[in-house]
């Protein structure tokens, strides 16, 4: 395991190498992330979400989660990964953090209903397609009304080649090893790692089922041609009096399409 390595790739990161002035930077990009982000839900939606509870999902060592704890009454930090959670886990205690809750991903519907803003970022790359949309729709679905959100996905590569080359790597024999060789440079048997692509439309589609159609994405485009461009999705669940009064309307037109047939 290299769990500060695997977030940003800087050779001081690197579990042997990283100590405790390592780790002071390495959350110092986290805290600058969760303002960034921040600002952007306001940017986009207008609104603020309530600094009552968050969610950070696919938290990892805590980068997000830690900094979250400096603004919110109460941390949600979900990963998939125990020894993560564990990470995690000291480092809170290291810095006298104790309003965050580690959780398992197998939990995550335990949360419905509980948060007011939920983040994630550089984790859904790492999940396959459809597991990745049902936990998209978990996490919008568990928002509590008015409750705001940033979600960060990869879309395909923009490069053709690169096209080609992700399609071989998984449907031709060898062809990863040889790839490995040839245009990454790397060792023949080096690992394979999964980045899946996701589609706008499905996921606007699991938007739209909790009730939100109106949603922004912040485009960030590869820095290498071989790379996959990234989507950050970013909404607002309509509070409750705004959603039934849509409901309403819903209903009533339905009422006068039935009545005139």
């Amino acid at each position: 395991m290299d769990p500060y390595f695997a977030v940003i790739t800087e050779p001081d990161y690197h579990q042997a190498r990283i100590d405790s002035a390592g780790r002071k930077q390495f959350f110092a990009t986290g805290r600058h992330q969760v303002k960034k982000l921040l600002d952007a839900i306001e940017q986009c939606t207008g609104a603020s979400p309530a600094r009552t509870r968050a969610l950070d999902f696919g938290c990892g060592v805590g980068r997000l989660t830690l900094p979250l704890a400096e603004r919110f009454e109460h941390v949600y930090g979900v990963d998939v990964s125990t020894s993560m959670l564990r990470e995690a886990e000291r480092n809170a205690s290291e810095q006298h953090v104790s309003n965050v809750e580690w959780i398992e991903t197998p939990r995550l519907s335990e949360l419905s209903g509980r948060y007011d803003l939920v983040l994630s970022t550089i984790v859904f790359q790492h999940i396959p397609v459809r597991e990745g949309e049902r936990l998209f729709a978990t996490l919008v679905a568990g928002l509590r009304p008015g409750g705001c959100g940033a979600i960060a996905v990869t879309l395909g590569p923009g490069h053709p080649v690169a096209r080609v080359l992700r399609w071989a790597r998984k449907s031709v024999p060898f062809a990863h090893n040889f790839i490995n060789v040839l245009v990454l440079r790397l060792n023949w048997s080096h690992p394979y790692m999964e980045l899946n692509a996701y589609s706008l439309d499905r996921l606007g589609v699991l938007l739209a089922d909790s009730g939100i159609t109106q949603w922004s994405v912040r485009f960030g485009r590869a820095r290498k041609w071989r790379a996959m461009n990234i989507a950050n999705i970013i909404f607002r669940k309509p509070d409750a009096d705004r959603a039934a009064d849509a409901n309403s309307r819903v209903s009533s037109s339905g009422d006068r399409r039935d009545g005139a047939q």
